[in-house]
């Protein structure tokens, strides 16, 4: 539906007042659109703020779990049954007796290692250095270097 200029005219000079509430009307819904639009952006700032406190405190707290001195004790625990259980597997397994022989070498050093830097340690070995001059007479003294436990 088409038309002229002074129909357009006639129309708006009848209708101006429904034309200017209709007017208002977007003017108020534009700012009200607006108003929560800051809103929603405001409230999502303190959302991500609050979630980034979060993650921060969540990240601490999982760090300081995971070192806490008896946790690590029981994953130490954990890794040395791991370890054994590999190394009595390398036993069983059809193998050459070569392969079997370093399983075990490592197994053996690895326990020794670990002893050694553990003082709760059972098996800590302790050497024992015993230098005998008497006997050497001209030539160079004996040395005898001997491994025991902590418990003898």
């Amino acid at each position: 539906m088409t038309g002229t200029e002074e129909e357009f005219q006639d129309f708006v000079a009848k209708n101006r007042d429904l034309i200017e509430k209709i007017m208002v009307l977007q003017k108020e819904g534009v700012i009200e659109v607006a108003s929560a639009g800051r809103d929603a952006a405001h409230e999502a700032a303190h959302v991500v703020d609050d979630a980034k406190v979060r993650a921060e405190e969540f990240a601490k707290a999982t760090y300081s779990m995971f070192m806490d001195p008896e946790v690590q004790k029981h994953f130490m625990a954990m890794g040395m049954e791991l370890f054994m259980g590999l190394s009595a597997m390398m036993q069983k397994a059809p193998v050459p007796d070569f392969v079997r022989e370093a399983a075990g070498s490592t197994e053996r050093n690895w326990k020794d290692s670990a002893c050694k830097a553990n003082d709760q340690c059972g098996r800590a070995k302790v050497q024992k250095v015993e230098i005998n001059r008497e006997d050497a007479g001209d030539g160079p003294s004996e040395i005898k270097v001997t491994d025991y436990t902590k418990s003898e």
